[in-house]
């Protein structure tokens, strides 16, 4: 892997962005180190977001303790390695139900 490799725009993210434009939750999944964290921070850096990995223990244990709250927000919402936290899917699913604004995830 080269640091500071330019970044290489991926076929997918007009797929993505149209998904995002009238899709509640979308699900960026594939292979490892293809690219899937970068392409969903730079989607995310375009609009109003906040991009969280549960790599990081603090965002993880936060995720496990409360995912109703941590699910909870009215911008895009990228959870990076989302399936670190499982109960986060159920979170997102109650999110769905009741109208929030809920999180587009990277595994």
């Amino acid at each position: 892997m080269q640091l500071g490799a330019p970044f290489v725009e991926r076929s997918a993210r007009p797929q993505i962005e149209g998904a995002l434009s009238d899709t509640r939750v979308v699900i960026l999944q594939g292979a490892r180190q293809v690219g899937k964290s970068t392409l969903a921070s730079a989607i995310a850096a375009d609009r109003p977001s906040r991009f969280v990995t549960l790599d990081d223990e603090e965002h993880r244990k936060a995720a496990l303790d409360d995912p109703g709250a941590f699910v909870e927000t009215d911008d895009l919402l990228v959870i990076d390695e989302v399936q670190r936290a499982p109960s986060l899917l159920l979170a997102i699913k109650a999110s769905v139900a009741t109208g929030m604004v809920v999180p587009a995830a990277t595994s």
